[in-house]
């Protein structure tokens, strides 16, 4: 082989690669704007998302309903319970019959009636003993109005704010009631909690409000930007 034949295949050999290397030059330039417009879709997304989609947050507490919601039953004389009149959690009316109790301390006991002092849902307190102590309650009316709106104890220190209009839903038992919170009163003490009023959509399962009941309240808040959440 010729000097002149070995120059001339390196010349073309040095030529292909500088060919190649000018390919892979113009491509680079390409791969790099398609890398920044999809790195700008990507951001522009992201900001979007942080600033229009909503997300509600909710918020588990224990809760006890509040004893100014009742009107409690009390006898003047230690009396003996003869008999129950009324069903648990039956509606009733002002003056109507609801125990049927016998004086003690008298020489002839006498029967008399114990008359609800207003409308609304009767709850008997149960206890191990049919006889009543003087002025402590042996039952209790819960006093209904037509707001549909109760207080109550919240036990657990909320970690977000609470707001009037945040909704809610309080379980008891298998019952479960919606509404929303229409009142807020004081700060959260460590020994009673925060007093909040909680008005429900309906009256139908208000009989399930026992002041024996154990009650779960599930909070649901306003719903949030990603944005505001992140604040």
């Amino acid at each position: 082989m010729s000097v002149i034949n070995m120059f001339r295949k390196e010349a073309l050999r040095n030529q292909y690669k500088s060919q190649e290397f000018g390919h892979s030059v113009i491509k680079q330039p390409n791969i790099i704007n398609q890398a920044i417009w999809v790195l700008c879709f990507i951001i522009l997304l992201i900001v979007i998302c942080i600033k229009f989609i909503t997300l509600a947050s909710t918020q588990n507490f224990n809760i006890s309903i509040a004893v100014d919601n009742y009107q409690p039953l009390v006898v003047p004389s230690p009396s003996i319970i003869k008999e129950q009149l009324v069903q648990e959690a039956e509606q009733v009316d002002k003056n109507q019959s609801i125990y049927l109790l016998s004086n003690i301390n008298e020489t002839q006991p006498k029967q008399y009636y114990l008359r609800a002092p207003s409308s609304g849902l009767f709850f008997h307190l149960n206890t191990d003993s049919n006889i009543s102590s003087p002025y402590k309650p042996i039952g209790f009316i819960l006093k209904h109005n037509s707001n549909n709106e109760f207080s109550f104890w919240l036990k657990d220190k909320p970690k977000k704010t609470i707001l009037v209009g945040d909704k809610v839903k309080l379980t008891i038992g298998e019952k479960k009631l919606e509404g929303k919170i229409s009142m807020m009163l004081g700060n959260f003490t460590n020994k009673k909690g925060k007093k909040i009023f909680i008005k429900f959509k309906s009256s139908r399962d208000l009989s399930s409000l026992s002041p024996k009941a154990e009650m779960q309240l599930s909070l649901k808040q306003q719903p949030k930007s990603i944005a505001q959440l992140l604040n």
